[in-house]
């Protein structure tokens, strides 16, 4: 992230604003000023759901992040998939749908959720990081 962020700040460096020629800023970064900065943690989430599918887009800046779904009411016989079979949804825990070991801008998932029963069922979808 900090390399992105110092291409970041040298291209906004190099660029006239409100009419101050380019030069200072340029002047400044071979001066041996040093740029940088923290950056805080980004985690987002967009859902979209059509029946029993969800289509899941994730923005995460944290390198181990992690995409679980748990049942509302603690019930059992609900499951989901990502890819691959079904899994049962521990009804205390939950179940990890998808991990990523890198940051992400967009990424589209598509998970699919089943029920044993006919009722309707609240189920609560999370993205998390595991590093603080």
């Amino acid at each position: 992230m900090r390399r992105t962020l110092l291409t970041l700040v040298a291209v906004l460096g190099a660029t006239p604003v409100l009419g101050t020629p380019a030069a200072p800023a340029q002047a400044d970064l071979d001066s041996g000023t040093q740029i940088g900065g923290l950056v805080s943690s980004t985690l987002s989430l967009d859902l979209t759901q059509t029946g029993a599918t969800v289509r899941t887009v994730v923005t995460t800046t944290e390198p181990a992040s992690r995409l679980s779904v748990a049942s509302a009411d603690g019930r059992s016989g609900l499951s989901a998939k990502v890819s691959g079979p079904y899994a049962p949804l521990d009804p205390a825990f939950g179940l990890t749908l998808v991990a990523w070991d890198d940051v992400l801008a967009g990424k589209a998932t598509t998970l699919r959720l089943k029920s044993t029963s006919p009722s309707t069922s609240t189920v609560f979808i999370t993205l998390s990081a595991t590093t603080p």
